[in-house]
């Protein structure tokens, strides 16, 4: 991991070593400040925070979003033994970012407690300083506490004797507690971004009534589908999603060609759909969606790498921007297929034969523009009919006939035919563009009961709705540290 360092996020001012000096002195005056209304209470403790960052660069884009993630673990551990916050003061300084939390309904000695089984109980945990002070101003020790002092983060020695005989250097340090920032952060941001995937996939199944698909309801015109099985199949595939996050993520950082990222992508891809198949026991449930979804995941991935500041947040709508790099990504995506007409027709693919005849490129033209139909018409409609009121079920429900009627869905030809699946698409785009939203709803169980009839099933829709639901929960969710 530390060779993958984003020279973005762990650069900054350098400060002297009187400014340090200052700045202690500061923080000690900030600490008597905060306990000097406080002294008679002995349920009453100091919680004074700083991240322990070596070398002469204290505050840099990394830094911050450590301490904020440090901020997070303080105010949910106090929520969660119910303390009660009397003083909060941050600090926003070039010589490091410091937090003080004054707590009263807790011993110094329980507080200190809790705080260090954050700090020894991962190696992120490795770069807090979380000192506890008592109402008279002495600091809680470890050794109180029956607990051997911390240890050095590159050797087993205590940090004490490394630090006093300068066994390291600053520079090696350094690296390495960039290095533990970045491995957290990586697999925070990767957790996030795969789990908003798996729940966009469980969103569409839940979403009912979806003509011919399965749904909470019945199970459209699939006999060996179930709601249970999408289930398990969603779940089966977040560690893909995670790993295509981080193949973004790593990619941006070393400043790998797309194309290449797209086929090592590949590579997870074909991996996932065994792990998809083996969870359903041979049953496709979500093959466009591996496709997709690892595509969407690895390339939030590397356009967070090039942003300015590690984040979690997306508030900022940059679809375009997503568009660009994954037609960057995917611009040999179709080049086989200029390849087919030398090809043997008896050895043509379904799929092949309709490009031949018809240029239907599927899930695989619409990626290789960058998603179009997702980021003109989807997200931009989703977001229209929660505005105007609707359900997220039944916004989903409307949209999804919008994307059977202006998209070209392959599952939807490939269980009738390109002629019917075109007058199908017609008529529907038709009914849309001359009725209100309330008149589509009413019309579900009637186009439904049609496409059950024909065996009919707009898979390739339904995995353009998981996308809309995937994306906007990325743009319009507010992330905390």
């Amino acid at each position: 991991m530390s060779d993958l360092l984003n020279k973005n996020w762990s650069t900054g001012v350098p400060i002297t070593m009187a400014e340090i000096l200052d700045a202690r002195e500061h923080r000690a005056w900030i600490q008597q400040e905060l306990l000097s209304d406080h002294t008679l209470e002995s349920n009453c403790a100091l919680i004074s925070f700083t991240l322990n960052i070596p070398g002469p660069i204290k505050v840099f884009p990394y830094t911050v979003w450590a301490f904020y993630e440090g901020i997070h673990f303080i105010e949910s551990c106090l929520t969660t033994h119910q303390l009660t916050l009397l003083t909060k003061k941050i600090m926003e300084e070039n010589t490091g970012y410091e937090a003080f939390f004054l707590i009263k309904g807790i011993t110094p000695e329980t507080l200190k407690s809790y705080m260090t089984a954050f700090e020894d109980g991962s190696s992120f945990g490795r770069i807090f300083d979380l000192d506890i002070l008592r109402p008279d101003s002495t600091k809680v020790s470890r050794t109180e506490l029956g607990l051997s002092g911390r240890t050095c983060l590159l050797c087993d020695n205590p940090v004490f004797v490394c630090s006093r005989s300068r066994t390291h250097s600053a520079k090696e340090l350094s690296k390495k507690t960039l290095s533990i920032i970045e491995a957290h952060f990586f697999e925070v941001f990767s957790s996030y971004i795969g789990t908003q995937m798996t729940q966009a996939l469980i969103s569409e199944v839940n979403t009912t009534l979806k003509p011919g698909l399965v749904d909470r309801y019945h199970n459209g015109s699939h006999k060996d589908m179930n709601r249970e099985l999408f289930l398990k199949s969603a779940d089966s595939l977040f560690p893909y999603f995670c790993q295509s996050t981080r193949l973004g993520l790593e990619a941006g950082c070393l400043g790998t060609p797309l194309p290449e990222v797209f086929s090592s992508l590949r590579v997870l891809g074909l991996e996932a759909e065994q792990t998809m198949y083996q969870a359903t026991n041979g049953v496709n449930t979500h093959k466009g969606a591996v496709f997709s979804g690892g595509i969407l995941c690895c390339t939030l991935g590397y356009t967070v790498s090039k942003k300015t500041i590690p984040s979690l947040s997306f508030l900022d709508d940059t679809t375009d921007e997503l568009s660009e790099i994954i037609k960057e990504m995917l611009v040999h995506l179709l080049d086989d297929l200029k390849l087919l007409s030398k090809k043997d027709s008896a050895s043509l693919t379904h799929g092949e034969k309709l490009y031949l005849k018809y240029q239907v490129t599927g899930i695989r033209g619409e990626a290789q523009k960058g998603f179009p139909s997702l980021v003109q018409l989807g997200l931009p409609l989703y977001k229209k009919l929660l505005q105007a009121g609707f359900s997220r079920n039944d916004a989903g429900c409307i949209l999804l006939l919008h994307y059977i009627a202006y998209t070209q869905d392959s599952n939807l030809i490939t269980r009738s035919d390109y002629q019917t699946a075109q007058t199908i698409r017609t008529q529907l785009a038709s009914f849309l563009e001359n009725s209100s939203y309330e008149k589509q709803l009413e019309v579900l169980p009637v186009i439904d009961k049609e496409f059950v009839k024909a065996n009919l099933s707009p898979g390739g829709s339904a995995d353009l709705l998981a996308l809309t639901y995937f994306l906007y929960e990325i743009y319009h969710t507010t992330i905390l540290f």
